[in-house]
């Protein structure tokens, strides 16, 4: 596009996937499966894997708040409100351009010689991924843009004398790229690196000097044996088309992003490579291409069959006759692993949130499991009580595990004798919550008789106090079934933190009810 632009402690795999973080359903339990949101993604073959279990990315394209965000006009308040948002459709993964055109942030000569990034983008990306961790945020961090070496920007030339020079290439590769891994190498939000936006346009285009795809191919082998030498962060490139990712497909020129294409140019380097691949539509590529959420990515492009392959960018309004929901759905039918909109944030003409958010939120409905996989990072202790009450109090009631009824494996907590609504069972999470740190809860619960609106309640007290934020929205539960509170809330106080007790309450009466497979990741 010409823009400048995851049995106890487990999830369970349902049988109906139409469970939303923020709805609530009642079903039966099936077999479970280990998962881990939140840990760092990883590919296995031709799929992403957080932890052990695989993810599919429901994503979006942040691409910038204000144009050269990162060492400029950067402002942490409209990111952690963007990706609250993100979060709160579904959405588990943004594509963020870093330095764009390469206007600020990277210290850059006239010869093209880099000497590292300012003191300013270091601070500034310090509190994206700060922030990304806490709304739970995946950031594909993208390095540049075609945009770059385009002559309608100030420092065209010098980025072209970086391309066009190995010396210069090992001096953004040494300085840059490889402090940048290192930094963030221990925080797994960061979850990969897309080394360019559309290099397709600094290749044929002459406004953009015609950058051969030797030199294109050298800055990404370089870059990916500097990545790949120091950090477990996943690289990819951003490609525009298929044109040049096959050799098959119509009007396509060769892969150029291929394994032996890129280790070609480091002598054989086996680190060089691309862990995953993109490919980028809109509506003017329809008679060459067609649209490739509707198409396999093997059978009709020829793709690499080793790799994962993500949509990188395409239309938050949607594809040429098709809708955004129906768009994602059959990206993920057709053998993608991900889909990312342009953008979330209404950029350009191509849509924002407001068209995104729906289809994001119905792929998430339609397949938790895979958007928010979770399971193994567990904040509670004893989650499905087969260790009895270990860990857990009755707050204003009786409390013991129970053999029937359960909603998974062997027991389940009975909260009886309850005084007040918002007695319950309770478990203290003082040390597992983070000021300002979003908290994802899960409790599957079933009353002894009749029917109660339910919640998940945290309870913080300070030295200024005690306050109670809502965990999980209302939920109806009733004694027929079993019920899922699911929800995400951000955790936050003032003052110093004294003791955070997670806990589920009724809004009104004091009638028994049960609880199984507690969650609060």
């Amino acid at each position: 596009m010409f823009s400048q632009l995851f049995r106890k402690a487990q999830t369970y795999l349902t049988l109906l996937i139409l469970v939303a973080l923020s709805g609530s359903m009642v079903i039966s339990p099936v077999v479970p499966a280990q998962a881990a949101f939140g840990e760092r993604i990883t590919r296995s073959g031709s799929q992403f894997f957080a932890g052990s279990t695989r993810i599919w990315i429901n994503g979006a394209n942040t691409p910038w708040h204000a144009w050269n965000d990162f060492g400029g006009s950067y402002d942490a308040t409209w990111w952690t409100n963007h990706f609250q948002s993100l979060h709160d459709n579904g959405i588990n993964a943004s594509r963020v351009w870093l330095t764009g055109d390469g206007e600020v942030g990277i210290n850059i000569s006239t010869a093209g010689v880099v000497s590292g990034a300012t003191a300013a983008h270091w601070s500034n990306l310090d509190s994206l991924f700060s922030i990304a961790q806490s709304k739970q945020i995946y950031i594909m961090a993208t390095f540049l843009s075609f945009d770059a070496v385009r002559n309608t920007h100030p420092n065209y030339q010098r980025w072209r004398n970086m391309l066009n020079s190995d010396a210069n290439l090992d001096s953004y590769v040494n300085t840059y790229v490889i402090p940048f891994v290192n930094r963030y190498k221990n925080n797994p939000w960061v979850w990969s690196i897309d080394l360019m936006n559309e290099p397709e346009w600094a290749f044929e285009n002459a406004d953009c000097g015609n950058i051969p795809w030797a030199r294109l191919q050298k800055y990404f082998a370089k870059a990916a044996v500097g990545i790949h030498a120091n950090s477990p962060i996943l690289v990819t490139v951003g490609n525009a088309m298929p044109k040049y990712q096959s050799s098959t497909c119509s009007g396509c020129q060769g892969d150029k992003m291929s394994n032996s294409a890129l280790q070609g140019q480091v002598g054989g380097d086996t680190r060089a490579y691309l862990d995953y691949r993109q490919d980028h539509y809109y509506p003017w590529m329809d008679a060459t291409w067609g649209i490739p959420m509707y198409r396999n990515p093997v059978g009709n492009y020829g793709f690499d069959t080793s790799k994962p392959w993500v949509i990188g960018e395409f239309p938050s309004t949607g594809s040429t006759g098709h809708t955004t929901t129906q768009d994602y759905e059959n990206a993920y039918l057709n053998g993608f692993q991900g889909a990312m909109g342009w953008t979330s944030n209404g950029v350009d003409s191509n849509g924002s949130l407001t068209q995104l958010g729906p289809a994001t939120t119905a792929f998430k409905n339609n397949h938790t499991s895979l958007v928010f996989p979770s399971g193994s990072t567990n904040k509670l202790t004893n989650p499905g009580f087969e260790s009895g009450t270990t860990g857990w109090t009755c707050n204003g009631c009786t409390g013991s595990a129970i053999t029937s009824p359960v909603f998974a494996g062997t027991r389940a907590y009975q909260a009886a004798a309850r005084t007040a609504a918002w007695a319950g069972p309770m478990q203290t999470v003082t040390s597992q919550v983070v000021n300002g740190q979003s908290r994802y809860s899960e409790v599957w619960v079933r009353m002894s008789s009749g029917t109660a609106t339910a919640n998940v309640t945290l309870e913080i007290n300070t030295s200024t106090g005690t306050t109670w934020i809502a965990m999980t929205p209302n939920a109806t539960v009733n004694s027929t079934g079993w019920t899922k509170l699911s929800g995400n809330a951000t955790v936050s106080w003032s003052g110093t933190l004294n003791t955070a007790k997670w806990f589920v309450q009724t809004t009104s009466g004091t009638v028994t009810f049960y609880i199984d497979e507690a969650k609060m990741n």
